[in-house]
């Protein structure tokens, strides 16, 4: 009986919802939802926070679904269970900019090849945590600083210092420009210093706005609002890189970050395999 129990705990964690899992079951709600209180006694742990808006795994109903989902999916599959059934779901967590310019084209990509996977992402700057908001996989810019995490990296993110046409040629800078004077200029930050390849960080001394979001700071900057630290290929237009004399931006790296690597789902490698570079 525990495994046809483990087995709707999956269900239900999969879609977040106990009514959606009796609806495909076909059961009443009632009996879905003794049968986890009575996995859940049997266990001694909590697996499901519930209230009257949401559903939502605790940590350790996070924990049992990654040591039991892929033997669940495995023997669906050979057991030839509808499409349906099947559908395996991946909740993931990417920052906005990365989102919509290469991790979203290249999710689509692998969503066509895998019909049978749903994603769900959700574009934030903010360290979603993986138990707590049932995140599968987050891709991460780093240096990353939680080493209970794993990190895989996938490619590298090269910024420069950058300025609006119109500003560079209000305010002369044309050729390297010394620290000094670049540090005097009207800054566009995301509120925090610029690292630097050689492990400084620059402190710019006249921050004209804090935005946070690099594509409202690539906006300010073509409006001519001041000077900027942002991906290379944000470069364009009237957006103009600038060269400062002994300060070369730190090239970041993006990262496919999960829990655990031993309890890693089947569907959650495949995908991190195929956002790697070939």
């Amino acid at each position: 009986m525990i495994y046809n129990d483990l087995a709707l705990f999956t269900l239900v964690a999969d879609h977040l919802s106990f009514s959606k899992a009796a609806d495909q079951l076909g059961i009443p709600l009632s009996r879905v939802s003794r049968r986890v209180a009575e996995l859940e006694n049997h266990l001694g742990t909590k697996l499901f926070e519930r209230t009257t808006r949401q559903v939502r795994l605790t940590e350790e109903g996070r924990r049992l679904l990654d040591r039991c989902q892929e033997p669940f999916e495995a023997l669906q599959e050979v057991a030839g269970f509808a499409d349906e059934t099947r559908r395996q779901t991946i909740r993931i967590t990417a920052p906005p900019l990365a989102a919509r310019a290469t991790i979203g084209p290249r999710l689509l990509e692998f969503a066509q090849q895998n019909p049978h996977v749903q994603l769900e992402m959700t574009p934030t700057n903010v360290m979603l945590d993986f138990f707590s908001d049932n995140i599968d996989l987050a891709f991460r810019v780093g240096p990353l600083t939680d080493s209970s995490l794993v990190a895989k990296r996938l490619w590298s993110v090269p910024y420069c210092f950058c300025a609006g046409l119109g500003f560079i040629e209000e305010n002369g800078l044309k050729g390297a420009i010394s620290r000094q004077v670049f540090q005097s200029l009207p800054a566009l930050t995301a509120g925090q210093p610029w690292v630097l390849e050689n492990g400084d960080k620059l402190q710019p001394s006249n921050v004209a706005h804090s935005l946070i979001d690099l594509d409202v700071i690539a906006l300010a900057a073509r409006r001519n609002l001041g000077v900027a630290m942002l991906p290379l290929d944000m470069m364009g237009g009237d957006l103009h890189e600038l060269e400062v004399q002994d300060a070369r931006p730190l090239t970041r790296e993006m990262f496919a970050v999960y829990p655990s690597r031993r309890l890693l789902p089947a569907r959650v490698r495949a995908l991190i395999d195929f956002m790697a570079p070939g």
